[in-house]
């Protein structure tokens, strides 16, 4: 088949996998998801990818109603993006121009849109990603949910359920995280969630789900989950300042950008954040992302066959964001 004028993003995740095709102006013709496409060196893991990314790729194009297709360009930022994600998926992409990252690059142009940065990503996992003005890259964080992701919606609900279990114990203050966890989780008792977490009956994705119920806890004025939250802002933010100290950029006014549901979900974490921030970088400019990373995927590809990011062309890529948000 031949090529189109087509331009492909792919915003690979823990909890779920979305492509976009959009023409050469920025504007959507098709959205598609499939499952999780991370940790491709679990045992499963490469076929896994392989399967999100290919699914993804063909709901949106039937989505578009366009047949298979060779892309003008396709940017995938990936979660733990490494050689073996590349062998992975690289066949399962048909395109003249074909580019793999990590996730946080397509994160830094949702916020910047390919301008100088720090952008601190912060969903079920975490990492902090920054870029001056001489190219050079930094990151901090990103260790993933077993070592580190400090902030992260995993980190969260982990933190929530150590203050809850000594709660209950009587090894700590009372909280009500213990009955506002086991409600998330749809179980009765303390007890039958960790027989969850254990048995392996709860995924990455779903345990990280419980920081909205850390959330509301804190809405509420818990205090442990408003200490729990108040961390997580401080633990972003000092990697953001680690990320801007080496990259030099620490005395400027930079660009400080704030992705992820993490962010979303909790003003305790954003307060938090900022005041962290503002430590180590007195003249942050806080920011938070135009459109979701698929179409900062999107924005990379267009830059790949040399369009111009217009403001026609960012109006289009927020109107194609604001669409698949309602989608």
């Amino acid at each position: 088949m031949g090529a189109s004028r087509y331009v492909l993003g792919v915003d690979g995740g823990q909890s779920y996998t979305t492509a976009a095709i959009c023409d050469l102006t920025g504007r959507l013709l098709g959205l598609g998801r499939a499952g999780p496409s991370n940790h491709v060196w679990e045992p499963g893991g490469a076929a896994r990818v392989r399967r999100a990314v290919t699914q993804s790729i063909a709901r949106a194009q039937r989505a578009a109603g366009l047949p298979p297709m060779r892309f003008e360009a396709a940017f995938l930022g990936m979660t733990g993006a490494t050689r073996q994600t590349l062998r992975a998926v690289r066949q399962c992409v048909r395109a003249r121009r074909f580019r793999l990252e990590n996730d946080k690059v397509s994160a830094l142009a949702c916020v910047t849109a390919g301008r100088p940065g720090v952008v601190a990503i912060a969903g079920t996992g975490t990492i902090i990603h920054g870029q001056n003005r001489r190219g050079e890259t930094a990151d901090a964080s990103g260790w993933g949910y077993l070592i580190g992701d400090e902030g992260s919606a995993f980190w969260i609900a982990k933190q929530a359920l150590a203050a809850a279990s000594r709660a209950y114990d009587g090894r700590g203050p009372g909280t009500s995280l213990v009955q506002a966890l086991t409600a998330a989780a749809g179980v009765e008792h303390l007890w039958d969630l960790h027989r969850l977490i254990y048995s392996g009956r709860i995924s990455r994705a779903e345990m990280a789900g419980l920081a909205v119920a850390v959330n509301a806890a804190a809405s509420a004025g818990d205090a442990a989950a408003l200490r729990i939250l108040r961390e997580a802002g401080r633990e972003l933010g000092l990697a953001v300042g680690v990320v801007a100290r080496r990259l030099r950029m620490h005395r400027g006014a930079t660009t400080v950008g704030m992705v992820g549901g993490v962010f979303q979900g909790s003003a305790s974490v954003r307060n938090s954040f900022r005041r962290e921030v503002r430590r180590h970088v007195p003249k942050a400019v806080f920011a938070l992302p135009r459109f979701a990373p698929v179409f900062g995927c999107v924005l990379l590809a267009l830059r790949m066959v040399g369009s111009r990011i217009t403001p026609a062309v960012m109006r289009n890529l927020e109107a194609a964001s604001a669409a698949a948000g309602r989608k």
